[in-house]
C-alpha cells in the first residue's frame, strides 16, 4: 500500500477520515485483506453520521503496489429547524387515545450543529414550548486529544410541565394538567469523558446532578412518585457505558452485531438510592437474495426493588416496547424483550432533489418487506391487579416495510398482533442515534 487519498471532505478534518481506515499506508496487505479493509473503511465512514455517501476503491496498480482513493460526500452539518412533535410516547398514542389533541404537541427551534470544528464535534440547542417547556444545551468532542482516542463534552438542561404522566393504571399512563400551573419541573447538568481505540469498543463515563419537583397536586394524587412521601428531590447521577458496535450500518443493520453494558447509580444513599445494570445485544445475518435475519435484545435490573414510581418506567417507552403493545407501558425493577425480524430488501431507487449540488442532488430510498415476533417479561413488587401485563410472559408478532433513507432516517409501517387479540397498524419513526 503506496498512499492514500483522501477527497471530497470540505469541512472534516483528513485525520478524522484517516481514523476510520482499516487500511494505512506503507503497510503489506494480501488481496481478500484489502477488499476487506475496504468494506470495513465504508462502514466505518458511514457509522460516523458525518456523509451521505461514502467509497473506498483503490488506484494506480502497479505490479504489487497500489494506491487507496477515499472519496466521501458530506452532509449539511449545521441544521436550524423548528420544531413539532406529539408529547406522547409515539403517534399511535396521539391518534387513537388523544385524538391528535393541539396541546399535546411540543413545538419550538432545535439548532443542530454537526461537525463544528470539523473533528466529529456537536453543539445542540433546544428552546421548546407547549406541552413541555424545554431549553437544552450540550456539547461533544470526541476526539479532544492528539491520539483521536479521547473526548469530552457537557449536557445541561431544564424542563417543565403543566401535564404530567403521574401513575400507570391498567398498564396505561395516567396523567394531571393544571391549566394555571407547572405541575413538574426538572434540572440537569452533567458531563461527559470518552475514550475510544479503533473504530468498535467506545467507553462513556457520565457524571451530573439533577433535580425534580412535583406540585402539591400531583403529591396527593400519587405521593410516592418521587418516594418517600417526597415532593422533590436532587441526587448526583453517575452512568459508564460502554458500546461495541460492528454492523454495517447502525441505524439499519442488515449484518454485523453489537452489544452494549450500561452501570447506572442515582444518588448517594439518600432521598434516591437506584443501582440499574442496562444489556443490549443485536446479531444480524445477510442471506442470499437481500434477505436479512437479525435478533436483538435488551434487559435491565434495579436495585434495591422498592423503588419510587418515577425510576420504575420499563417497556413502552421511547425505543423500548413490543411491536403490537403501543399503547400500553409495563412498568418494574427486572425484565427486558427479544425481538426477531427476517426482512428483505425489495426497492433500491434515488429520487431527483433539483439541487445544483454534488452531494444533494438526489435522495436515496431503500424499501425493506418483514415480519416478526417479539417477546418479553417485566417484573414488579406489589403490582396492582389493574396492571395486567405485570409478571407474565407477553408476545407479539406482525408485518410491514421499513422506508430507509439518508441523514439516517427510518420510517416503519407495521401490522402488529398482541396476546390481547388486539390488532392495528403502527407507524414509527428513527432519525439517527
Amino acid at each position: 500500500m503506496r498512499n492514500i487519498q483522501i477527497t471530497g471532505n470540505k469541512k472534516t478534518k483528513s485525520y478524522i477520515v484517516s481514523r476510520e481506515l482499516a487500511l494505512h499506508k506503507n503497510q503489506s496487505y494480501t488481496l481478500p485483506q484489502i477488499l476487506d479493509g475496504m468494506e470495513l473503511s465504508r462502514q466505518n465512514l458511514m457509522n460516523t453520521a458525518l456523509f451521505i455517501e461514502t467509497n473506498v476503491c483503490f488506484s494506480n496498480w502497479n505490479n504489487d503496489s497500489m494506491d487507496i482513493l477515499v472519496d466521501v460526500k458530506e452532509r449539511w452539518y449545521y441544521i436550524m429547524f423548528p420544531y413539532l412533535k406529539p408529547a406522547d410516547r409515539n403517534w399511535n398514542v396521539w391518534l387513537n387515545d388523544y385524538n391528535l389533541d393541539p396541546g399535546r404537541v411540543n413545538y419550538g427551534l432545535k439548532f443542530h450543529g454537526k461537525n463544528i470544528t470539523g473533528r466529529n464535534d456537536r453543539l445542540n440547542a433546544w428552546l421548546i414550548n407547549g406541552f413541555t417547556q424545554r431549553m437544552a444545551l450540550n456539547y461533544y468532542n470526541p476526539f479532544s486529544d492528539n491520539s483521536l482516542q479521547r473526548g469530552w463534552g457537557f449536557d445541561v438542561w431544564y424542563s417543565r410541565n403543566r401535564e404530567m404522566n403521574y401513575a400507570t393504571l391498567g398498564n396505561k399512563q395516567q396523567f394531571f394538567k393544571d391549566p394555571d400551573n407547572f405541575v413538574r419541573k426538572q434540572f440537569y447538568a452533567g458531563g461527559l469523558f470518552s475514550i475510544r481505540k479503533g473504530s468498535i469498543n467506545r467507553h462513556y463515563f457520565r457524571f451530573g446532578v439533577q433535580s425534580e419537583s412535583i406540585s402539591d397536586t400531583i403529591f396527593a394524587l400519587n405521593n410516592q412518585y418521587l418516594g418517600k412521601g417526597r415532593s422533590s428531590v436532587q441526587y448526583p447521577e453517575l452512568r459508564y457505558t460502554f458500546h461495541h458496535f460492528q454492523l454495517n450500518y447502525i441505524p439499519y443493520p442488515t449484518k454485523g452485531h453489537s452489544y452494549e453494558f450500561e452501570l447506572l447509580r442515582r444518588g448517594l444513599g439518600g432521598s434516591v438510592d437506584l443501582t440499574q445494570l442496562m444489556f443490549r445485544a443485536s446479531r444480524y445475518w445477510e442471506i442470499p437474495g437481500k434477505i436479512y435475519f437479525g435478533t436483538s435484545m435488551e434487559s435491565h435490573l434495579r436495585v434495591p426493588f422498592n423503588q419510587p414510581f418515577f425510576n420504575t418506567i420499563m417497556l413502552g417507552y421511547n425505543d423500548s416496547y413490543l411491536r403490537g403493545l403501543e399503547y400500553y407501558v409495563v412498568d418494574g425493577v427486572a425484565g427486558g424483550f427479544v425481538r426477531n425480524t427476517i426482512g428483505k430488501e425489495i426497492l433500491n431507487f434515488k429520487v431527483k432533489t433539483g439541487l445544483k449540488s454534488k452531494t444533494h442532488a438526489y435522495v436515496p430510498f431503500k424499501i425493506y418487506m418483514k415480519g416478526y415476533g417479539d417477546m418479553g417479561y417485566v417484573y414488579r413488587k406489589n403490582i396492582s391487579v389493574d396492571n395486567r401485563l405485570n409478571n407474565k410472559l407477553l408476545y407479539t408478532g406482525g408485518f410491514g416495510i421499513d422506508v430507509v433513507s439518508f441523514y439516517d432516517v427510518v420510517l416503519r409501517f407495521e401490522y402488529s398482533f398482541n396476546q390481547l387479540t388486539e390488532k392495528g397498524l403502527f407507524v414509527h419513526k428513527s432519525d439517527g442515534r
